[in-house]
């Protein structure tokens, strides 16, 4: 046997050796499996040599990518990582953008200048080659999608819908996805742009009041375990109501990003801190102590702050990313009690102008997209519905997207991992809850909101024209509107499942305060209603006074806290208090409704706390109805809730004459919370809330936008006294 031959089996023996050697027993040799790399130790103590001799990396570890220190590439850990205790692990780095070919240019060029010639009628249809098909983009055409035709320009994660007659006349291949695309920070999606200033300064001042620089976020991401922390509170505490998130994908999506914050692309980081930060914001105090080790108030600045410079460094007024619209809209959910109302709504329809120039508000399955990402636009645009709805009422305009502006199918009844991004074929929907319960069963609300337009509020103009087959049409609307909860929600309800409890308790407290809505109207039309119908009307308010409390109160339900604080039903509570005042037959026990007014404020500390007008006069309307009830009503001693009204209310009439009106700031710009970084929700008139026109939290926009008789309910409680006969003793 010759030296060579020799060399060559003590090779191949070596190797058979190995442990990474996998043996075929085919004729074809099959590669060895790559081996998964094990965990540095975490506990400080060298890891044995048998552990660490691994095959040499690629590329640096995470730790020293971060630390942008040197790295030996062997491991884990790395010699560096190693000397300093740290734990060190090894993740591949994005792969970059592939550069476009000169050729791709001439050809894209050259394609572009035969069509523009053949239009003008300055080429035969002969003359030129078979056309090119563009690498950048995809051009849907949508079928019918209700007699409206448009185009949606599709591509590297970003969508653009064109409806445009100069637009559409252009042609396909003048159109790109987005007109971002155009900016030379895009050729390095991975890395952070170096620019001075942002690109788009009205993104800037829109949200930044002014501050237009480009600024990198490296030092705000939290670190790897902090930021899964954040995504698993984020996943519990907030993403079962909003839905904005496929929680598979953005587990990886965070995950990912976490572990090497360096190549998160801008679109990317807008997400990961619009999450970060509403999950602080979903944490109470002491949680945010013990889960994260710091305080609910400096996190959430920090995270503020954080959001607000990544939507600005994506330009997100000019983004056509899904993800940018996904950070977005998340955080405006996570403010809406900051910002004063008009800001709010013009925040809102911000959102709603990039959601139509992504398209959303067609139906993904008219414009040919893929199954996953028909389901995602569902989910995001019928999320924005409400909000901007509701951001439309309490500005006082009224003014929100109309039902026939849009053709966007309601979200099927699916659990996330029913869906994945490659799939093909549209998923098949399911019967009982699944992940979309709350979503779904609010918008089935929302769909008889739009259904009776004159309902509620206008039902006091109903009964004025004697119009009675109306709104008996409207209960007969609602009794099948609960039959269709109950058999498509409510009956798979389990109540040891946080997301059914708060499904049950929000959707049938809707359902009572839509009835109550229908008939509190009357009582200002009808002066003298007979006793059993002011009964009905205190049970319900009762009702719904029950609702709001034992959502609050109950434990199961803490984590939904941040939702369940914004949707105190202000209509029953004033209602209730007016009748004990004037001593009505209808009120069969003044101690069970003390006894609920007692909890409410409770519950709701803000009464005596912040300076808003409404609260304001509700705390004096509840201390004249106490004063002001019959005797025997009266309770000795006055509850201590009574007792702390009095103090607050001498306090602050005994300050008042200190306060002058050029020390009211209500800029949303420069009225910032001093602990939070935050718009200050004490220094508005009044906050943005999901109260009057959405009971309970699960109302869609009332596309009528006249429907309320706000007149009523505002001399209601500013001057109770004025409706003497609304409230007869009987």
């Amino acid at each position: 046997m010759s030296d060579q031959q020799q060399n060559v089996d003590q090779g191949r023996s070596a190797m058979r050796q190995s442990p990474y050697y996998t043996h075929n027993i085919g004729s074809t040799p099959v590669p060895p499996r790559p081996v998964t790399i094990a965990p540095a130790s975490t506990n400080g103590k060298p890891v044995p040599a048998s552990a660490s001799a691994v095959p040499t990396m690629n590329y640096t570890c995470v730790i020293c990518a971060r630390r942008k220190v040197k790295c030996d590439k062997i491991g884990p850990p790395c010699s560096t990582c190693k000397k300093s205790r740290l734990e060190c692990h090894y993740e591949a780095p994005a792969p970059r953008k592939r550069k476009r070919k000169q050729a791709d240019d001439i050809h894209e060029r050259l394609e572009q200048y035969e069509r523009i010639l053949k239009e003008h009628g300055l080429l035969e249809q002969g003359d030129s080659p078979p056309e090119v098909a563009s690498h950048h983009h995809q051009v849907y055409t949508p079928a019918a999608a209700h007699g409206r035709t448009g185009k949606l320009l599709s591509g590297r994660g970003k969508s653009r819908y064109i409806n445009s007659a100069l637009w559409k006349n252009l042609g396909e291949d003048d159109l790109n996805p987005s007109s971002d695309e155009d900016e030379d920070a895009e050729d390095a999606e991975g890395a952070a742009a170096p620019a001075a200033t942002a690109n788009d300064p009205v993104s800037a001042y829109l949200l930044s009041g002014g501050a237009s620089a480009y600024r990198t976020l490296l030092d705000y991401h939290p670190t790897y375990d902090i930021a899964m922390k954040l995504w698993n509170t984020y996943v519990s505490h907030v993403e079962p109501i909003a839905k904005l998130v496929h929680v598979p994908t953005g587990r990886t999506l965070v995950a990912r990003a976490a572990a090497n914050p360096s190549t998160a692309s801008k679109a990317t980081e807008c997400l990961l801190f619009a999450i970060y930060h509403f999950a602080v914001v979903a944490m109470s105090d002491q949680e945010c102590q013990e889960k994260l080790g710091q305080s609910r108030s400096y996190l959430r600045s920090r995270y503020y702050e954080a959001a607000r410079q990544a939507m600005v460094n994506a330009n997100f007024l000019r983004t056509s990313e899904l993800k940018v619209l996904q950070a977005y809209i998340l955080f405006l959910l996570s403010v809406r009690n900051r910002y004063d109302p008009h800001t709010f709504w013009i925040l809102t329809g911000v959102a709603v102008r990039i959601a139509q120039r992504m398209g959303l508000h067609r139906d993904g399955e008219a414009l040919g997209l893929k199954p996953f990402d028909v389901e995602m636009h569902r989910r995001i645009f019928w999320q924005l519905l409400p909000l901007d709805g509701m951001s439309a009422q309490v500005s006082g305009t009224g003014i929100a997207v109309t039902y026939h502006s849009w053709d966007t199918l309601q979200a099927r009844n699916l659990n996330d991992e029913d869906i994945w991004p490659e799939m093909s074929e549209k998923p098949k929907e399911r019967t009982g809850a699944t992940d979309m319960i709350f979503c779904l069963c609010r918008a089935e609300i929302g769909k008889f909101h739009q259904k009776a337009k004159p309902w509620l509020g206008a039902s006091g103009h109903l009964v004025e024209n004697n119009d009675l087959h109306t709104v008996a049409a409207i209960e007969k609307d609602l009794d099948e509107l609960e039959n269709t909860l109950e058999s498509k929600f409510f009956r798979y309800c389990d109540f040891v499942e946080p997301l059914h409890c708060l499904t049950l308790a929000m959707g049938r407290g809707a359902m009572s305060m839509a009835r109550l809505r229908l008939r509190l109207p009357r009582m200002r039309t009808e002066a003298h209603m007979n006793l059993e119908e002011r009964q009905l009307v205190y049970a319900l308010a009762l009702r719904v006074m029950d609702y709001c409390n034992s959502a609050l109160s109950n434990p199961v339900l803490s984590r939904y806290s941040w939702h369940l604080q914004s949707f105190l039903q202000y209509d029953p509570l004033v209602w209730l208090l007016n009748e004990v005042r004037s001593g009505s037959s209808a009120v069969t026990d003044a101690a069970v409704v003390w006894n609920k007014v007692d909890k409410i404020f409770e519950l709701h500390p803000q009464f005596m706390t912040q300076k808003r007008a409404l609260n304001l006069a509700i705390c004096k309307l509840t201390l004249r109805s106490w004063d002001t009830q019959p005797a025997n009503w009266r309770v000795v001693p006055e509850p201590g809730f009574i007792t702390q009204l009095r103090a607050f209310l001498a306090k602050r009439e005994g300050s008042s004459a200190d306060n002058t009106p050029g020390n009211t700031n209500t800029s949303p710009w420069t009225s910032v919370e001093a602990s939070a970084g935050l718009p200050d929700a004490n220094s508005m008139a009044q906050g943005v809330r999901n109260d009057a026109m959405y009971p309970m939290g699960m109302l869609l926009e009332d596309f009528n936008n006249d429907n309320f008789d706000w007149q009523f309910w505002d001399q209601l409680v500013r001057d109770p006294a004025a409706f003497p006969e609304a409230f007869p003793t009987i």
